[in-house]
C-alpha cells in the first residue's frame, strides 16, 4: 500500500504543474511517480511474480525519462500527458483508497466472474469475494477486477482533447470489452487451477504466464481499436516519444 500512498501524493504536484506548467512541479511528480513504481516493483519480486516486477521496473525508467523530459522540454505534450495520467489515477484511487468503492468492485467482480463461468459449463459458487470449483479456491482482489487497465484507457480517452462523441465510442469499445475479458480470465484461472489443466502449478501458469501473455496481446488489440477512433491520442504518444527523445538528449534550449 506505500507505493500507492506514494503516487497518490505525486498527484498534488502534477496537478500544480498542469495549471502553473512550472517545470519544477511536472518534474518533481513524475519523479515521485517513478518512485512509486519502484516500490511496486520490490514489492512484486517478493512475492514472486517477476512479470510485473520488469514491467514496473520498465516503468520506473520510463517515468525517470518522462521527468526529465518535462524538466528540459517543458512543452504542451507533456502537460497533456500528465494531465490524462492524472485523470487515470483520480479514477483508479477512490478504488483503493474508499473502502466501500474496493468492496462493491470486488464483490461485483466475483459474482458476474461466477456467473459466467456457470454460463460457461463450470459449477463455480461465490461467497463473497470467494470463488470455488471442485473444492479449489481463488479469492478476487482489486488487482482481478482490471481496474487499473480501466482507469488508464479512461484517463487517455476523456484526456484527449476531441469530440465527445468520439471519445463515447472509444471508451465503448475498450473498457466494457476490458472487464469482459478480466471476468473470462477470472473464470479461465479458477478452471485450470481446479481441474490442473497444466499439472500441479496449473494456477501459476494460468495466472502468471498465460493469461499475461494473453492480457498484452487483447490490451494492444483494443488500443489500436481506440486509435483509429481518436488518432489524436495516437498522434499525443508519437509526440510524447519524440518529446522524450530530445528531452534526455543535450538540450540547450533556454529554461523558462
Amino acid at each position: 500500500m506505500i507505493s500507492e500512498k506514494i503516487a497518490l501524493i505525486s498527484l498534488i504536484p502534477m496537478l500544480l504543474y498542469i495549471l502553473t506548467r512550472k517545470r519544477f512541479f511536472g518534474s518533481a511528480g513524475w519523479i515521485m511517480f517513478s518512485i512509486a513504481t519502484a516500490s511496486k516493483a520490490i514489492e512484486f519480486v517478493r512475492i514472486a511474480d517477476y512479470y510485473n516486477a520488469t514491467v514496473f521496473s520498465l516503468a520506473t525508467l520510463f517515468f525517470l525519462l518522462l521527468a526529465k523530459a518535462v524538466f528540459t522540454r517543458n512543452s504542451q505534450t507533456l502537460v497533456d500527458v500528465t494531465a490524462f495520467s492524472a485523470l487515470a489515477c483520480a479514477i483508479y484511487f477512490p478504488f483503493v483508497f474508499l473502502k466501500p468503492l474496493n468492496d462493491w468492485i470486488i464483490l461485483e467482480t466475483a459474482k458476474l466472474s461466477a456467473m459466467l463461468g456457470k454460463a460457461l459449463g463450470f459449477p463455480i459458487s461465490v461467497d463473497g469475494r470467494t470463488l470455488e470449483l471442485e473444492g479449489s479456491y481463488v479469492e478476487i482482489i482489486l488487482a482481478c477486477t482490471a481496474i487499473e487497465s480501466i482507469s488508464l484507457f479512461s484517463g487517455a480517452i476523456f484526456g484527449i482533447r476531441a469530440e465527445l462523441s468520439r471519445k463515447i465510442k472509444a471508451f465503448m469499445i475498450s473498457v466494457p470489452v476490458i472487464y469482459f475479458i478480466n471476468l473470462l480470465r477470472n473464470v479461465f484461472v479458477l478452471a485450470s487451477h481446479s481441474y490442473s489443466w497444466f499439472g500441479e502449478n496449473s494456477f501459476y501458469v494460468a495466472h502468471h504466464v498465460i493469461s499475461k501473455i494473453l492480457a498484452i496481446f487483447v490490451l494492444v488489440i483494443i488500443a489500436l481499436a481506440v486509435f483509429r477512433i481518436l488518432p489524436e491520442l495516437a498522434e499525443m504518444i508519437y509526440s510524447l516519444k519524440d518529446e522524450i527523445s530530445k528531452g534526455v538528449g543535450i538540450d540547450r534550449e533556454k529554461r523558462v
